[in-house]
């Protein structure tokens, strides 16, 4: 999030890839060193008085400096931190106290104005001031401040710099500019299907024809992006970034997904979101507990809301906050009407109960679990789907086709037989006995 932030100062645009900063940097366990020991940190000097008040100020800017540099050290980032505050916590404290009445607001509203508003605006605000602290910092020559050397962050390379470190990608842009041939948007039924709802049926070449276009078009623009200034020179970072050309097809949303992909995902979803709640049972209780109706290790939620996700919301996966929203609401409603189904079916016994958290609905669903959709489709959407798709695409079509209609055949047979035998237990449908109870 920090890197973010302070990209998205400078720079007009932030590539998806940024969400997995630590990962591209290949500085993720190193990172994780350094955020572990300051919270090691900080939790030994909750033990003093004094310690617990001041240190969190000391530490303050040991985010920033990772998130600009990864390649430092635990120690370094903690000390150089030190040294950045001397002098400055007050001020920093007294920058938190301006924030009080943000504080009372989210907590009046529970939290939702935070949500839209606050949090943003203090994380902002507190990016900024660390862009200050720094700046005083280099001037003074704190001992140091060389580590924050990516100079990059706060003003943007010049065109020989750009192109000097991406003249590959000048010679593919100009070389795709030069040779792309137009291809028309596929009409008809197959042209519905690819455009509204993102389905490609078996191998239609009209789509996949115009897709690849489509993706050649957004390299180009990419790339004439990155020259231009317009997104952070990774490759120029303390811990560079490496850039193929042809680097961002494999995370790109704008697709359609075959059916049997589709089928395969459906599956991967649900095995996901089984082994998620089982685990959460497992650490709450200390027992196995097999959730959901069915007997088999996956939770059909999860699988149908991950697919209706891509395929009702196609439309929207350019505009992220409109993605967001509409995930909220149809995975929303997903739950509601599957609380109450299963209700209705199974002689009023609940599988989930959300009676007692905030702004729940009938105990079906909540505010909790709404945003938590809304995230988790952005997940799918731009990170988890693509990804899932690229690989297997990797597989042979037959035999990808023989493993879908198995798991879809076993996943039949569990559905009849839960029909009659649904999965109860201690841990599912007992409230007062379960810790795990309300998780749907």
């Amino acid at each position: 999030m920090m890197r973010m932030l302070l990209e998205g100062r400078t720079y007009d645009k932030l590539p998806v890839s940024r969400f997995l900063y630590p990962i591209t940097t290949r500085k993720w366990l190193s990172m994780a060193k350094v955020m572990l020991l300051e919270n090691v940190f900080l939790f030994l000097w909750t033990f003093t008085i004094i310690g617990a008040f001041i240190k969190p100020y000391s530490y303050r800017m040991v985010p920033y400096i990772v998130a600009e540099n990864p390649n430092i050290g635990a120690r370094e980032a903690i000390s150089l931190s030190r040294r950045m505050m001397k002098g400055h916590k007050w001020e920093c404290f007294v920058a938190d106290l301006s924030f009080l009445g943000w504080w009372l607001l989210n907590l009046f509203t529970l939290g939702l104005s935070g949500i839209f508003y606050s949090n943003g605006y203090n994380a902002a605000f507190f990016v900024e001031y660390y862009v200050h602290v720094r700046r005083l910092s280099k001037d003074s020559g704190l001992e140091g401040s060389e580590l924050l050397s990516d100079e990059y962050l706060y003003s943007k390379a010049s065109a020989e710099t750009l192109h000097a470190a991406y003249g590959d990608v000048a010679e593919t842009v100009e070389q795709l500019s030069s040779n792309l041939v137009p291809v028309d948007k596929p009409n008809g039924f197959v042209g519905f299907l690819s455009e509204w709802l993102g389905v490609r049926i078996l191998h239609a070449r009209s789509v996949t024809m115009y897709e690849e276009y489509r993706e050649q078009l957004h390299q180009i623009d990419t790339g004439r992006e990155i020259l231009n200034g317009a997104i952070y020179p990774g490759r120029l970072a303390p811990a560079p970034m490496a850039f193929r050309f042809r680097e961002s097809r494999t995370v790109s949303s704008d697709r359609s997904y075959s059916l049997v992909n589709l089928v395969m995902m459906f599956f991967i979803f649900c095995f996901v979101g089984w082994v998620w709640e089982v685990s959460l049972a497992f650490i709450s209780e200390g027992t196995f507990v097999n959730r959901g109706t069915l007997h088999g290790p996956w939770l059909p939620i999860y699988g149908t809301g991950g697919v209706i996700i891509l395929i009702l919301l196609k439309k929207l996966r350019k505009k992220p906050l409109f993605e967001f929203l509409a995930a909220m609401v149809l995975c929303g409603g997903l739950e509601y009407f599957s609380s109450w189904y299963l209700e209705k079916t199974h002689g009023g016994q609940r599988w989930w109960d959300y009676t007692g958290y905030f702004l729940n609905l009938n105990g079906r669903i909540c505010a909790e679990g709404l945003l938590t959709f809304g995230l988790g489709g952005l997940a799918i959407v731009y990170l988890l789907a693509p990804a899932l798709d690229n690989l297997l695409s990797r597989i042979d079509t037959r035999k990808l086709t023989v493993v879908a209609v198995v798991l879809l055949a076993f996943y039949c047979v569990d559905q009849a037989y839960s029909a009659q035998h649904p999965n109860i237990g201690a841990g599912i449908t007992d409230y007062k006995g379960s810790a795990t109870s309300q998780v749907s």
